[in-house]
């Protein structure tokens, strides 16, 4: 709906402006009256609130100047500081035009009526109110009228009645911040866009549009003008107008009025008799009223003073006051806030019936304050949102309904119950909150009111015991008692601890106060179901059984690992039982009791070294090399000196017999020196020998007495094999003895191991076992003890120490040591090589590999491999022949016939055969040589036709003919004869040249090379060709034909005889002539095809023979510019039609130039043609009318089609309702005279519009009076229908608002796509020209060569017909002439017979061929023409390779010339980058001119707060330079080297540029010699300057090299140089990145600067205030000291009264308590004072450091710059 609480402007306004709704009266104030006041105040309270019990209550509107006359004020006013003339507008000379204005004091009717102040203008409803006004000064402008008042007030309306003329100009404003801001109401103005240009003049588009509005800036009327301002147009509908965006528009709490410009008139006739024109020129209002009503939010409908806000209280009748008596529980001036205690919703305006009213708060009885919590408000989903405060009773919570900590709620008694909360009853120690309990019972969070929360650890109905295995109730616990903490793994089960000691009970093994560890031993508590696992150290590997109790470790020996210390490290091992070996190789010999010397190989003695090498799948079962070969009667005496400890050892024998007998071996061991062990001293070593066995069927022998051996001692044993009694002495046997080995005892070490342990030792026979040799499996057991023993004996593991150039790696066998040995190498550490190898090194060694067939022996030489070879036989290993003798291993000399020394070692073939012969036995002759080597018959050289070393062998081979002796050659192609010195068919050659090769004719294989005619045997010009070609060497297709003759693929062109000329395709069965490479047909204008068989896109009528036409269709009309290739037509748009879519469709209109417009016309009502084409009307039948002839006519029924016509009463009526019609016009007619003088009311304008509009309706109905019910339906249907897209079009509507320049791009958009549719036009027709061009410009070349032809074939046809008359002529001649013709033509005079006439003649033919007219030495002009002929040939080909060669230079040149190109494209990117460069650099030094020229204002500025000032150079003191010194200097120096690059690049350019001079010079030769050589200068000449040109080719291709390779160099400078300066860019934005946060930070610190200022003028001005006040202060105390000595003096005279005493005395207490305050104020302000000294002193030091910063980032930016233009100029 409207809003309807705004009233009607003008004086109705100011009529209800004086009847309020005022109950005050003006009488006395007697106590009748008074009762009266009270029992009226109390009717109208009790009517508001029944007002605001129904929703929303505002208080009645009134004028807002009534009662505010002091809070009206003008800028200007007539008369205050005196009596002021001012005149008014007139014509008549006696009428009085000038008067005064005094405005000094009030206004009276009596005494001041010539009083003009501003107060006049509010209203009073007297009688002669025109009488007083208010007026400004003369011609002033700028005038203002402002009213200020005391709270927040809604405006209405505003009412200015004016004595003059309005104002030309005027503004309203508002505030809503008592004054501090302002916005505009309204502007008015005769000429808006004058006045103010940025103001829209309307009309508004919502209801917050500021305006400017015309309507009452007139210059008339003269007087009583009014200005009208509503604060809500009427013309929008608001459904609510007290809503808060509403309101906002609305509320104020000062106006102003702002006059700008005043009406004037021409001063030619009025001011004649003024010497001042502008007196008559001011503003004067009579009255001005203000309508709004006090600011409520909707909870009130009454209003009274504002007694807090201002000192004056106004009681004026009619007065609008601004304190809202407030209702919905709501409180404030305006109602914006809740009352106390009803803050349970938060507070909101009342809007129409809903009051929003505030709720009261639940405290249960405990509080009677609250207060809104939003965030509460919300978490209850809009419940509820009030908090209480100071809950008592023990209660807390937002509505006091839970009981304080260490108190619970009764569940017997409610919540509002005083003694609802008891305290609770729980022991402190054991609470988790010393004496907290549950303060309510909840079954869902399972809380019981008065329950002890105990403490983690704590049970009890008090919380006053531990719970089981906790111990040590202790308050100051937060878990109440500490557990036990006995580890379950160590506890018995079910058990639990003491609750005092908290001692646990353990498990067998555990111990501790918490049975958290085991027993020494064991370990692995809580590892295992068990409990504690006992250590198992390995009694060997560990130094006691003692491991650590977490993760069970032993102390483990020396390199050894694991937890059980059984493993050793990485790199160590275990050593076996039978380390200690000592090899019998290395023994010594002896024989019976004396030692012999070392044994050596190749003899007989009694001992002898066996080397055995190991064979490839067969185990090996000895150690070292090999065996001593000992005899009878001879042993071996092995020394041991390596002991490790001091213990019994077993000795072993390792051997092998030779036959299958027994031996026996005695065994003496005997110390050298004297022993030192105590354990050895009690068991001396036998000095007797100890007999040992050695069975043939085994290979190791024990000796079962051990022996005890001490380390540091060295040890003999002897082992001799005596002479068995019994023996034959002349038979000698021998047996192998591979090493002896000494086992340790396991038994003899103390404390080692258990009888178990020995018993399993003995069980798996361990020390037999691991004596074995080769691969064997030990018992697990052995291995275990072996391991064991061989830690204790050496104290740990022993170190792998292989071979680092024999092993793999570095790590062996766990137990026994073994190294992964290389190839061919053997030995526990891999350090010595194989049997059978030889190069030991890092590669392993190499084997032998001795031939079997070739050598002796499989064993090589160590060092080099050498093996020995059978006699005629070499190589290292014996595996090949010597040399001349071939078929290893059964060498054989070789057979080469005596002409080769050397043949193949396998198949015996003869290598390098001499004497010219080849084969395997060196058995026949070379190609080109013929004889018989195997008859010892040399090979002789083939003449075909010279020798083969000569450049004149022409043949494969050759032989000689066995019966004729005769020399027959095997010609190459190309040659025939029997000595290869003919041309066959096919082939040239010139007779002339006896040294010249046969060439093959270059026919591109198109003629029979088996013709003899095919080509000219002399010239090789080809003069049969085939394949449809022609050409002197058939490399063009005939006339008539394409394609490539080179690829036989000649075709017969093929041509549309419509779409080319008559010319191309002449009568008869000749082809048509076309491209002979294409095949194209030259085609007439606009046909397109090879063929020509089709038109040019946009062409068509193909058929015509005369080329084809344009289609010619319209760009607009058509959907293409293509047409039908037959008929033309263009493919038109809907609604055109024609050829060439340039006429309008059927039931189509418009022109065809712009657009076809739909007729729509209905297809039942109209006849034909449908619509006019030219109007677009629509042919209706009789009876149907309308636009689109959808409806019956006047007179005719509504039933569609069929359109009956009506009965006859109709035009009766028809001429009623004309009448009718015409009296409405009348009163439209009448209603536009009525004029709107301002008297008219504006509110009423609604109705009045609602009339017109009801008058337009009635219209409307008259214009149609008769309508069916189809119609009104459809009518109906449309109106939805419209309204459905209106609706859709809104987005759109708000598009284009959002948009307003959318449908001018659009226009733009079109215009381009006109001018490229136009451009695209011109293009399309500049293509079909210039393809039209080319194709004219070949049509014209066709017929030019055509008549060249044609009048070829005329001048042979006039040679034809001349041939007779030569003849004739030459019948004539007599026999003589003959003869010297034939001479001068054939080189003799022809009178000798044609067989004997070397030059031939004009008689003579030489065949069937042509006529013999030359030979050699023939002079005539025949062969001189032949001649010249061939070299014209011959220099032919030169030029053509001439100008080939040619061509290599110049690519070269142009690839060059792309180089440079590329070179100079990359220096100007480079010197873009330097560019850009030093623009940033420029950038940033204006950035830092201006950063310094920023902290140059604000150091100067004298009210910058020194602690800003001291921020500011500490910062500027903090900035770190992108660059150091040092780094700056290194910087330049990298620049220096980039300008040394630059300097480089300019001298390579400089070279560059005269090696390209120099490569122009040497082309400029080279063209210089093409034209030399066109002008066929002499052969001689022809092949100098070939040669020159060679040599300058050759020059040119050093010099191109040279220049790639400067080029390549440039290149890599530039690379470099781009590299430098992209790093500087980089160091430069960096400077820029950090000089932009700093000015970002100097911003900063301005605005803090600003306001810092802005605090110490504000303290400024308080300290001066307080200065003035205390100086003020001061001359009062003064004036009271004079005063009071008069009073003093006065008193003496009359004694005072009491009374008088006490008042001076307190009068006194006053002025000294004064007086002390002015003292302490002047004391600050001169304390002030020197702080602000002290400050200012400061500040200024500050600025001197500034400067010497500024002084030094100066000299820096300065050096930068220098460096950056050097940089930027290449210059050093």
């Amino acid at each position: 709906m409207r809003h309807k609480g705004l009233e009607c402007a003008g004086k109705r306004a100011r009529r209800s402006a004086g009847s309020s709704n005022s109950v005050l009266g003006t009488g006395g104030s007697t106590d009748r009256n008074r009762q009266g006041l009270e029992r009226g105040v109390l009717l109208r309270l009790q009517r508001a609130q029944d007002a605001c019990d129904a929703g929303s209550c505002h208080p009645a509107i009134g004028d807002l100047l009534l009662g505010r006359s002091k809070q009206l004020m003008a800028s200007s006013t007539c008369g205050m500081n005196g009596p002021q003339k001012y005149c008014i507008v007139g014509y008549l000379e006696a009428d009085q035009k000038c008067f005064l204005c005094d405005s000094r004091h009030p206004y009276n009717s009596y005494t001041q009526h010539n009083s003009h102040m501003i107060e006049n203008v509010i209203t009073t409803f007297e009688p002669d109110r025109k009488k007083k006004w208010w007026q400004s000064e003369n011609g002033i402008d700028h005038v203002s009228i402002r009213l200020d008042l005391e709270t927040v007030f809604q405006f209405s309306h505003l009412i200015l009645t004016f004595k003059t003329f309005r104002p030309a100009a005027m503004l309203v404003e508002r505030s809503t911040d008592f004054g501090q801001t302002w916005k505009a109401f309204r502007y008015f103005a005769q000429d808006c866009a004058a006045s103010f240009p940025n103001i829209s003049s309307g009309p508004a588009k919502s209801v917050g549009d500021i305006i400017c509005d015309s309507r009452y800036s007139d210059i008339e009327p003269s007087t009583e003008g009014e200005v009208v301002l509503k604060a809500l147009d009427p013309s929008f509908e608001i459904e609510n107008p007290y809503v808060p965006y509403i309101q906002e528009f609305t509320t104020l709490t000062n106006l102003r009025i702002n006059f700008t410009k005043l009406h004037t008139l021409g001063d030619a006739l009025l001011g004649r008799r003024h010497n001042d024109p502008l007196e008559k020129y001011y503003y004067a209002v009579y009255e001005m009223v203000v309508r709004g009503r006090c600011f409520c939010n909707g909870h009130a409908s009454h209003c009274d003073p504002v007694q807090s806000l201002r000192g004056d209280v106004f009681h004026q009748p009619g007065m609008v006051h601004g304190r809202c008596i407030c209702h919905h529980n709501t409180a404030g001036v305006a109602c914006g806030r809740c009352k106390d205690f009803y803050n349970d919703a938060p507070w909101r305006p009342a809007e129409g019936t809903h009051d929003n009213a505030c709720k009261q708060c639940n405290c249960n009885g405990h509080s009677d304050r609250c207060h809104f919590d939003m965030a509460v408000y919300k978490a209850s989903g809009g419940d509820s949102g009030g908090v209480c405060e100071d809950c008592q009773d023990n209660t807390m919570g937002q509505h006091c309904d839970q009981c304080k900590p260490f108190f619970y709620q009764d569940p017997l008694k409610v919540i509002s119950d005083p003694h609802v909360c008891l305290p609770c009853d729980c022991d402190p120690a054991g609470t988790l909150h010393p004496g907290l309990c549950e303060r309510h019972t909840d079954p869902l969070m399972g809380t019981v009111a008065g329950r002890c929360p105990c403490k983690e650890n704590v049970e009890g109905t008090r919380c006053d015991k531990c719970r089981p295995n906790y111990h040590g109730l202790n308050g100051n616990d937060p878990l109440g008692c500490q557990p036990c903490n006995c580890d379950p793994s160590g506890t018995l089960p079910f058990s639990s601890c003491d609750t005092v000691t908290g001692e646990c009970l353990c498990q067998q093994h555990a111990t501790g106060r918490r049975c958290q560890q085991c027993v020494p031993g064991y370990w692995g508590l809580g590892k295992s179901l068990y409990g504690c696992s006992p250590c198992d150290c390995d009694i060997g590997g560990s130094q006691n059984n003692l491991c650590s109790p977490e993760d069970g470790q032993c102390r483990c020996l020396p390199n050894i690992m694991s937890r059980q210390c059984n493993e050793p490290a990485p790199g160590y091992f275990f050593l076996p039982l039978d380390y200690y070996i000592y090899e019998a190789e290395q023994a010594k010999p002896f024989s019976g009791s004396a030692p012999l010397g070392p044994a050596q190989l190749g003899q007989n003695p009694a001992v002898d070294v066996v080397f055995r090498q190991p064979s490839p799948g067969r185990p090996v079962t000895w150690t070292g090399p090999g065996f001593a070969r000992v005899s009878r009667g001879a042993g071996l005496r092995f020394t041991i000196n390596n002991i490790p400890f001091a213990m019994d050892f077993d000795i072993i024998i390792r051997y092998e017999p030779e036959s299958l007998e027994d031996w026996l071996a005695r065994v003496t061991i005997q110390p050298n020196g004297i022993l030192s062990s105590h354990r050895c001293k009690n068991k001396a070593i036998s000095q007797e020998s100890h007999a040992l066995a050695l069975p043939a069927m085994k290979r190791i022998a024990l000796l079962q007495k051990p022996v005890c051996l001490e380390p540091g001692t060295e040890y003999f044993v002897d082992v001799y094999f005596p002479q068995p009694s019994a023996s034959d002495p002349n038979v000698i046997s021998f047996i192998l003895i591979d090493s002896l080995g000494i086992i340790p005892r396991i038994s003899s070490v103390e404390n080692f191991c258990s009888k178990r342990d020995l018993e399993e030792y003995q069980k798996y026979q361990c020390v037999e076992t691991a004596s074995e040799v080769g691969a064997h499996l030990l018992p697990e057991a052995c291995a275990r003890l072996i391991a064991s023993l061989s830690a204790r004996i050496h104290n740990g593991a022993v170190a792998c120490k292989c071979s680092p150039q024999g092993s793999l790696s570095a790590s062996c066998s766990k137990l026994g040591g073994q190294c992964q040995c290389k190839a061919n190498v053997v030995g526990r550490g891999c350090n010595a090589g194989a049997p059978g190898s030889y190069g030991f090194g890092f590669h392993g060694c190499y084997p032998c590999e001795c031939h079997p067939r070739g050598s002796v022996s499989t064993l090589c030489d160590q060092v080099t491999g050498q093996c020995s070879c059978r006699r005629e036989v070499v190589g290292q290993r014996c595996s090949r022949c010597l040399p001349g003798y071939f078929g290893f291993p059964n060498c054989r000399p070789c057979s080469c016939n005596g002409h080769a020394e050397l043949c193949d070692p396998v198949t015996g073939a003869c290598l390098n055969c001499g004497g010219f012969t080849a084969g395997s036995h060196c058995e026949r002759c070379l190609d080109g040589y013929y004889g018989n080597p195997d008859k010892r018959e040399p090979c002789r050289p083939c003449l075909c036709p010279e020798a083969p070393t000569s450049r004149r062998y022409f043949a494969h081979s050759c032989y000689q003919d066995s019966q004729t002796a005769r020399l027959i050659c095997n010609c190459l192609e190309g040659y025939s004869g029997n000595h290869c010195d003919e041309c066959p068919s096919g082939f040239y050659k010139n007779p002339r040249n006896p040294g010249a090769d046969c060439l093959p004719c270059s026919c591109n294989n198109n003629i029979d090379v088996t013709d003899p005619e095919s080509c000219n045997r002399v010239t090789g010009e080809c003069t049969k060709c085939l394949h449809n070609t022609h050409g002197a060497n058939c490399q063009f297709c005939k006339p008539g034909y394409f394609g490539s003759a080179v690829d036989q693929n000649c075709q017969r062109c093929t041509c549309n005889l419509a779409g080319v000329s008559a010319a191309v395709c002449p009568a008869g069965s000749e082809a048509c002539v076309c491209d002979p490479a294409t095949g194209a047909c030259p085609c007439l204008p606009n046909v397109v095809g090879i063929a020509c068989d089709r038109c040019a896109p946009g062409y068509w009528h193909v058929a015509s023979g005369k080329g084809c036409q344009l289609c010619d269709c319209s760009p607009k009309n058509s959907q293409s510019h293509q047409c039908n290739q037959f008929t033309g037509q263009c493919p038109c748009k809907p609604g055109y039609r024609g050829r060439r879519c340039d006429e309008c469709e059927e039931n189509y209109f418009g022109n065809p130039q712009t657009h076809c417009i739909p007729c729509e016309c209905n297809q039942e009502g109209t006849g034909q043609p449908k619509c006019d084409r030219a109007t677009g009307a629509c042919n209706c039948r009789a009876g149907v009318t309308g636009r689109f002839c959808d409806h019956c006519g006047r007179g005719f029924e509504k039933d569609f089609p069929s359109c009956r016509q009506c009965h006859l009463c109709f035009d009766q009526w028809d001429a009623e309702i004309t009448t009718l019609s015409q009296t409405v016009q009348g009163l439209m007619r009448f209603a536009a005279k009525l004029e709107d003088k301002g008297g008219r009311m504006p509110s009423c304008d609604i109705r009045f519009k609602g009339f017109e509009n009801t008058i337009s309706e009635i219209e409307r109905i008259l214009k149609h009076p008769v309508l069916s019910l189809k119609t009104f339906a459809g009518v109906k249907d449309f109106h939805a229908f419209v309204q459905q897209k209106a609706a859709q079009m809104d987005p759109l509507h708000n598009i284009l608002y959002k948009f307003p320049d959318f449908n001018e791009r659009i226009e733009e958009i079109g215009e381009e796509a006109g001018q490229l549719y136009e451009l695209l036009q011109q293009k399309k027709l500049l293509h079909h020209s210039f393809h039209y061009l080319n194709l004219k410009e070949a049509v014209s070349n066709i017929r030019k060569y055509f008549e060249i032809s044609l009048l070829a074939e005329n001048k042979t046809s006039g040679t034809a017909l001349k041939e007779g008359n030569v003849l004739e002529q030459l019948r004539i001649l007599k026999t003589p002439n003959i003869q010297i013709l034939n001479e001068k033509v054939c080189g003799a005079p022809g009178n000798r017979p044609c067989v004997s006439a070397a030059c031939g003649g004009a008689p003579c033919r030489g065949g069937p061929g042509p006529k013999q007219c030359s030979g050699p030495g023939c002079r005539g002009a025949l062969p001189h023409a032949a001649e010249a002929f061939w070299r014209a040939e011959e220099t032919a080909m030169a030029l053509k390779n001439l100008t080939i060669q040619p061509q290599d230079p110049e690519n070269q040149v142009e690839s060059l010339r792309k180089m440079a190109e590329d070179t100079k494209l990359k220096g100007s990117r480079l010197n873009g980058e330097l560019g850009r460069a030093k623009n940033q650099i420029e950038v940033d030094r204006e950035i830092t001119k201006e950063f310094i020229k920023k902290i140059k204002a604000f150091l100067l500025d004298e009210s910058a707060p020194p602690e800003d000032i001291e921020k500011v150079a500490n910062y500027v003191l903090q900035i770190k330079l992108p660059l150091a010194p040092q780094e700056l200097t290194n910087m330049l120096n990298k620049i220096r080297n980039v300008m040394s690059y630059c300097e480089k690049y300019r001298l390579n350019v400089n070279k560059r540029n005269r090696k390209m001079e120099e490569a122009q010079k040497l082309l400029v030769k080279a063209k210089q010699a093409d034209k030399s050589a066109k002008a066929l200068p002499p052969v001689n000449e022809i092949n100098n300057t070939l040669k020159n040109v060679v040599n300058s080719q050759g020059h040119s291709r050093g010099t191109f090299e040279k220049l790639n390779e400067e080029i390549q160099e440039m290149r890599a400078q530039i690379s470099q140089a781009e590299t430098q300066v992209n790093k500087t860019s980089d160091e430069l934005n960096d400077f820029s990145a950090k000089q932009s946060q700093m000015e970002d930070e100097i911003t900063v610190l301005q605005m803090k600067m600003m306001k810092s200022r802005n605090q110490a003028t504000n303290a400024k001005a308080g300290a001066e205030a307080a200065n003035k006040q205390a100086q003020n202060i001061k001359n009062e105390f003064a004036d009271i000291k004079r005063k009071y000595g008069i009073l003093q003096e006065k008193l003496k005279a009359k004694g005072p009264p009491k009374v008088t005493l006490e008042k001076v005395k307190q009068l006194k207490e006053a002025a000294e308590k004064l007086a002390e305050e002015t003292e302490k104020k002047i004391k600050r302000i001169t304390d002030l004072e020197k702080k602000l000294q002290d400050l200012n002193q400061t500040k200024q030091d500050k600025a001197e450091q500034l400067r010497q910063l500024e002084k030094q980032v100066i000299a820096i930016k300065n050096e930068i710059t220098e460096q950056e233009s050097k940089f930027a100029t290449c210059k050093s």
